[in-house]
């Protein structure tokens, strides 16, 4: 069985519902796209245990797990040889690896000859395409990307590009001839990583160079460096980035953007025929204490895109953070009850943000996927532009 991608829209650059599929472990299900991958730190859900997670949604769901937070489990799992979704419990979700956090900023300039950088809590481990591609058998991902080298961002000079496109080109071609020698990865997917910066023209040579390999789809890449800092960036500098780059790819490929987009832009990147994103968005809101309100239009929401539950302002409010939303945390537990955990730094106070910010953007997702279907995008595209347009978070 392999991973296969499919999608009735023959437009290279345009938004589109598709389906993936043909995982080995779990033949029968499927995966509607534009998806949203589960954001992990060593295969868990932050701040939520599992059953928790299964209180805030029952669906299967394909989880986004980086090399990064999980490489120090890697000497156990060879040793127990068995996979990463089984070491760490999570054996009834798909796990896509990735190489780098996003939600964390990459360390950058680390990059050598041969080798890729990626930074655990125990410091920096380089990575030649041997060695990942050795951890990636032990791991025994469902999804993974080829090794790369994505350490470019709307600064970078002509050089640093070209070198990141040259690096990428070799280590994709040495991952990907060990991926098909090898019998533990014969049903995986690997994705290819699309570089270049934001240079066209290095984005074609990237592209010409990886589409006609036998590949599940591709990873724009090297926009950024990852972090927090990524969803203050203005989707007018990378709409036509991504614009040329999907126009070169093949439609009937899956297309992934890692990194913690806000709202707005993610739906400017589905507009342009991005499938899959992760969510590290609603993580990193979490940690900064606020909650996800951007597609409320009840008035105890104003025109917020998301509120600080450390406001005083919240101190006495006794109405949950969205009276339309249905998650747990809504259903629940108000304003003032958030408004005190976060000030008593009771560690519940991040557990309840969590479950509402991860119920309120799987909903987004759905809402993305429904409005592509009944002809509704474009209203929901203006709806989300507005708030994020003319209002911060408060």
């Amino acid at each position: 069985m392999k991973v296969t991608f499919f999608t009735e829209s023959v437009a290279c650059c345009a938004a589109r519902i598709g389906t993936l599929s043909g995982f080995e472990r779990f033949p029968n299900i499927f995966f509607e796209t534009p998806l949203l991958l589960i954001y992990t730190k060593g295969g868990s859900v932050p701040h939520l245990t599992k059953d928790v997670f299964k209180m805030v949604t029952s669906e299967q769901h394909l989880l986004s797990v980086s090399l990064s937070s999980t490489i120090l489990m890697a000497d156990s799992i060879k040793e127990l040889n068995i996979s990463f979704a089984d070491f760490v419990g999570m054996k009834d979700y798909i796990n896509f690896l990735s190489i780098h956090d996003p939600a964390y900023t990459t360390n950058s300039g680390f990059q050598q000859l041969d080798s890729i950088s990626i930074w655990s809590r125990t410091g920096r481990s380089r990575l030649t395409a041997n060695k990942y591609m050795e951890l990636v058998q032990n791991l025994k991902p469902d999804l993974y990307v080829a090794l790369c080298d994505g350490d470019t961002n709307i600064n970078s000079s002509a050089k640093r590009v070209s070198n990141a496109v040259s690096r990428s080109r070799t280590l994709m071609e040495q991952c990907l001839s060990i991926h098909q020698s090898s019998d533990i990865l014969k049903s995986t997917g690997i994705l290819g990583a699309v570089e270049g910066g934001y240079n066209l023209e290095a984005r074609k040579e990237s592209v010409d160079h990886l589409k006609s390999m036998p590949l599940t789809g591709f990873i724009i890449d090297g926009l950024h460096n990852n972090g927090p800092s990524v969803q203050n960036i203005p989707s007018e500098l990378v709409k036509h980035v991504v614009q040329h780059t999907t126009n070169l790819l093949p439609a009937d490929k899956i297309r992934v953007s890692m990194g913690c987009w806000n709202p707005a832009t993610v739906l400017d990147l589905v507009e342009l025929g991005v499938d899959v994103f992760d969510s590290s968005y609603p993580y990193v809101i979490t940690e900064q204490s606020q909650a996800l309100v951007f597609m409320c239009d009840d008035n105890t929401c104003e025109n917020l895109c998301a509120i600080s539950v450390a406001e005083k302002r919240y101190k006495d409010d006794f109405s949950p953070i969205c009276t339309n939303c249905t998650c747990l945390t809504c259903r629940n537990h108000t304003r003032a009850y958030l408004h005190h955990l976060k000030h008593t730094q009771e560690m519940l106070g991040s557990v309840l943000l969590m479950i509402h910010n991860t119920h309120y953007y799987l909903a987004f997702f759905t809402a993305i996927r429904d409005s592509l279907k009944n002809g509704t995008f474009g209203q929901l595209k203006t709806k989300i532009h507005l708030k994020y347009t003319t209002t911060n978070f408060k």
